[in-house]
């Protein structure tokens, strides 16, 4: 049974047909423990909040039982874990964690709280060091990247990304809602992403 965190992005209320929601469903019906929290002030976010929530979410997680503990960040939800990493406030290291469309962070500095430098080698460093195994999933269409996934995330943290042809930013907004990929890869690390 896995212990599974998911995060979400910036003005995300968990609205039913996310994926994040169907993931969250799918997994409890199979009985894994899965904690999906409502992030404080999703319109107008303060990461410092975030941060809190996400340091708490991840003890009680460690706490839950046995089994493997896969994190799954969304947008700014995959800021949050990063700049968790970064400034050392994860309380263990995780076994796997997904970063699925994250937002340049360029594209945010009027966020409160948010210091997140990709080109530092001790965010690297930390990133990489924050689970056993990091995946990188986005699309080659997405506008929170205008640069391109590889060339923002996968360049600086040393990965190669998963590309889903056309997916925009992942959101429901773009009509991205059933991911059957996601679920498989919770329950096998090998399990092929770009499934929809």
């Amino acid at each position: 049974m896995a212990r599974v965190l998911i995060m979400h992005g910036w003005k995300n209320h968990r609205v039913p047909g996310n994926w994040h929601r169907h993931l969250a469903a799918e997994l409890r019906k199979l009985g894994h423990q899965v904690f999906y929290p409502q992030f404080p002030s999703a319109d107008e976010p303060k990461l410092e909040e975030w941060q809190n929530l996400l340091v708490e979410e991840l003890t009680h997680l460690g706490e839950a039982g046995d089994g493997e503990i896969v994190v799954v960040g969304h947008s700014l939800g995959c800021l949050n874990w990063i700049q968790a990493a970064a400034t050392g406030v994860l309380p263990f290291k995780v076994d796997r964690v997904l970063l699925a469309a994250p937002a340049d962070p360029n594209l945010l500095l009027d966020l409160p709280g948010l210091r997140v430098n990709l080109e530092d080698p001790d965010v690297r460093d930390a990133v990489l060091d924050s689970a056993h195994s990091l995946t990188l999933v986005g699309s080659d269409e997405d506008p929170w990247t205008p640069n391109g996934l590889q060339q923002t995330y996968g360049r600086p943290l040393g990965l190669e990304p998963v590309i889903l042809p056309g997916a925009r930013h992942l959101a429901l907004s773009d009509g991205f809602s059933y991911w059957q990929g996601v679920i498989d890869w919770v329950l096998d690390p090998t399990a092929d992403l770009r499934v929809r």
